[in-house]
C-alpha cells in the first residue's frame, strides 16, 4: 500500500474513534492491501478493533490486469502499456488512460471480451463472487450491530450495485466509490 494510501487508512480510524463508531465485526478481503488498510484504521482507532474476519470472496476484481492486456488490443498494438502511455504528454495520460480503460471495462460488462487466453474472471462470474460475499456478510450481522468491510473498489462498487438497481452506465459512474467521505 501506498504512504498515501496509510495515511489515509490511519486518518479514517481517528475519524472512526472520534465520531464515537464502533464495530461487532470486522470483515477484510483476502488481499495484502486490505489487511494493510485495516491495519492502518485500527492503528487510528487505538488498536481496539476486534481481528478482521477475512472474505475470500472480497477479492478485487481483474479489470486493471484485463485492460492492461486489451488496450494494446484495442489499439492493434504489440507495444505494452508503459511504451504505449510514454508517448502520451505526461499531463494527459491519466485521462487517457482512463479513457481507455472505461472502454475495456464496458466490453467486459458486456462480455465483449476473449478472456479464455489470459483465465481472465468474466463480470459476470465476478458479480456472482461478489453476490456471495454480501450474503456472508448478511448472514453473519446482527440486527442492530455494526460491521466494517475493509475491501477493494471494485468489490465495494460490485456490492454497491447488488443493493442498488444500477444500469451499466451508473456503475461505471461509481469506479472505486469511496465511503469514507461520503458516509462519515
Amino acid at each position: 500500500m501506498s504512504k498515501k494510501g496509510v495515511k489515509q487508512s490511519i486518518a479514517l480510524g481517528k475519524k472512526l474513534l472520534k465520531n464515537s463508531i464502533s464495530f461487532d465485526l470486522t470483515i477484510i478481503g483476502p488481499l495484502k492491501r486490505h489487511q494493510q488498510t485495516f491495519d492502518g484504521i485500527n492503528e487510528g482507532y487505538g488498536g481496539d478493533l476486534s481481528n478482521p474476519l477475512i472474505i475470500e470472496e472480497f477479492a478485487e476484481n481483474q479489470l486493471m490486469e484485463i485492460a492492461q492486456h486489451f488496450i494494446p488490443k484495442m489499439l492493434n498494438t504489440d507495444k505494452n502499456i508503459k511504451e504505449i502511455f510514454n508517448t502520451v504528454p505526461f499531463w494527459k495520460r491519466k485521462r487517457k488512460f482512463l479513457e481507455y480503460f472505461n472502454i475495456i471495462a464496458k466490453k467486459w460488462i458486456h462480455n465483449e471480451l476473449d478472456l479464455s487466453e489470459k483465465g481472465f474472471e468474466s463480470y459476470d462470474n465476478f458479480r456472482e463472487r461478489v453476490r456471495l460475499a454480501k450474503s456472508k456478510v448478511s448472514s453473519l450481522m446482527n440486527e442492530n450491530s455494526n460491521t466494517m468491510v475493509v475491501s477493494s473498489g471494485g468489490a465495494i462498487t460490485g456490492v454497491y450495485a447488488e443493493c442498488h438497481p444500477l444500469t451499466v452506465d451508473e456503475i461505471m459512474k461509481l469506479k472505486n466509490y469511496g465511503f469514507t467521505k461520503r458516509e462519515i
